[in-house]
């Protein structure tokens, strides 16, 4: 039925879109920094995952590598100011969460194919 009839791109789509992509990333980074710098509050974790979900949502009409180097650099620039690292460690840290964030994101993507199919 949802393809019969596709909501399309109206204000509701976009919300929900980045709704979601805020806690894809929200979770991610919150994985990958129990594993870099150890026990912290999850709510550093949803107040930076917001940065790349709107540059994502915001660079799609641009070419895929722009838009992986933006979401990163605008990754790191939250990482650096949220959780008040040094340079190393946000570099680290923001290498963690693409890593994660690569690894669930084709995870979900299999998962809702073969459930699709």
């Amino acid at each position: 039925m949802l393809q019969i009839d596709p909501i399309g791109s109206g204000l509701f789509a976009y919300v929900v879109t980045f709704l979601a992509a805020w806690m894809f990333y929200a979770v991610t980074l919150h994985l990958a920094a129990l594993y870099v710098v150890g026990e912290t509050p999850h709510q550093r974790a949803a107040l930076a995952g917001a940065a790349p979900a709107v540059v994502s949502l915001s660079v799609q009409p641009f070419s895929p590598l722009v838009a992986v180097v933006l979401a990163l650099v605008s990754d790191a620039g939250a990482i650096h100011v949220v959780y008040k690292l040094r340079k190393r460690g946000t570099a680290l840290l923001a290498v963690a969460h693409y890593t994660i964030a690569i690894i669930f994101g084709f995870a979900l993507f299999n998962i809702i194919t073969l459930l699709s199919a």
